[in-house]
């Protein structure tokens, strides 16, 4: 394979393995903690469904997956595994309407601490388009 070459092989029960050498672009993983406001859970779960759903449904194929997980033993501690096509899907969700209402419901003071982590795919479950 030349330096432009794409390698994509197939792993164990038909999932996709990200290979060293590609042309297309690399999917962004997004891992988003946040610890929200015991008396704003009602709000957000409506603005995290809105902002999930909306980015899965409305983005133009560039929002591969948008997880909320409640963490174990908790009320108000979430975690978001979200997988984008490449920076510019990133960029494009950060400027959707349905984003606007999850930053302003940060601003607002429902999340008392929030930290992301951004990776790069190596290996995924699911095939990703």
């Amino acid at each position: 394979l030349g330096m432009g070459a794409a390698f994509v092989g197939k792993a164990k029960h038909g999932s996709l393995r990200m290979g060293a050498l590609k042309s297309a672009p690399e999917p962004i993983s997004l891992i988003v903690s946040v610890t929200i406001k015991e008396d704003r859970l009602t709000d957000f779960l409506k603005v995290i469904e809105e902002d999930a759903v909306g980015s899965r449904e409305r983005e133009n194929g560039g929002c591969y997956r948008f997880d909320v997980i409640q963490v174990a033993g908790t009320t108000n501690k979430f975690v978001f595994y979200e997988v984008y096509r490449d920076d510019e899907a990133v960029k494009f969700h950060k400027a959707a309407p349905h984003f606007a209402l999850w930053r302003q419901f940060k601003e607002s003071g429902g999340v008392l601490e929030q930290e992301v982590v951004k990776g790069k795919g190596i290996f995924y479950g699911s095939k990703i388009p």
